[in-house]
């Protein structure tokens, strides 16, 4: 059995996350990201933070929180998560309606209707 340090982990795992992100194109808008696009237009000037991005990949961050990996996060199910999106996050300053920045994954914009698992409630 291989037992690796804490250290050692988080090596592998920023390593994997990057070149993951380099196979699929880095910076690539997919579908979904179009369509939320369209609904609630981007701050002129402002791209979105992709969902392949080595940090978002790393905080498992979607645009919209429906697409969390129960999985992965399954403290997501429950009810009073619910509303735990980057609206309602500490680390959110909207932009408009539909977007805003984030003081973690800096790379762009996300969506209000987001999620990551650094989120913390605003006070």
């Amino acid at each position: 059995m291989i037992v690796y340090s804490r250290k050692q982990f988080l090596k592998k795992s920023i390593l994997l996350a990057s070149t993951l992100s380099l196979l699929r194109g880095g910076s690539e808008i997919n579908a979904k990201d179009a369509k939320s696009k369209k609904e609630n237009p981007l701050p002129e000037g402002e791209s979105p933070v992709s969902e392949s991005d080595p940090t978002a990949q790393a905080l498992g961050f979607h645009q919209d929180a429906k697409d969390t990996d129960f999985n992965l996060y399954p403290d997501r199910k429950s009810a009073q998560a619910k509303h735990h999106v980057c609206l309602s996050c500490a680390q959110f300053t909207p932009l408009n309606e539909g977007w805003g920045k984030c003081n973690i994954l800096t790379a762009g914009v996300v969506s209000t209707k987001g999620w990551c698992s650094a989120f913390s409630k605003k006070s």
